[in-house]
């Protein structure tokens, strides 16, 4: 084997017998605890989302729009006026 090669080439046992030492593993906490303004951002988000649906429910009820399904999939459109001569 030329000698440049031989330098790299490892031994099946490692460059020492000796057993290696690990590092023992660190704890990780189970569940990370969310920041306080991250769960207020979260819980404005889910009240603004609650008035959306209380927004989209009403327009429902008051008849200005419909539930349509499109491809498995409920969707909202405008209810189609009754009187096809009738100004919006």
């Amino acid at each position: 084997m030329p000698r440049h090669i031989a330098h790299r080439v490892a031994h099946p046992d490692g460059p020492d017998p000796r057993p290696k030492r690990h590092r023992a593993a660190r704890p990780l906490p189970l569940l990370g605890t969310v920041p306080d303004e991250r769960t207020a951002e979260a819980m404005d988000d889910e009240h603004a989302a609650e008035q959306l649906i209380a927004d989209l429910l009403a327009l429902e009820d008051a008849g200005l729009i419909e539930t349509v399904e499109l491809e498995g999939a409920l969707r909202y459109a405008p209810t189609a006026p009754d009187d096809p001569d009738a100004e919006t």
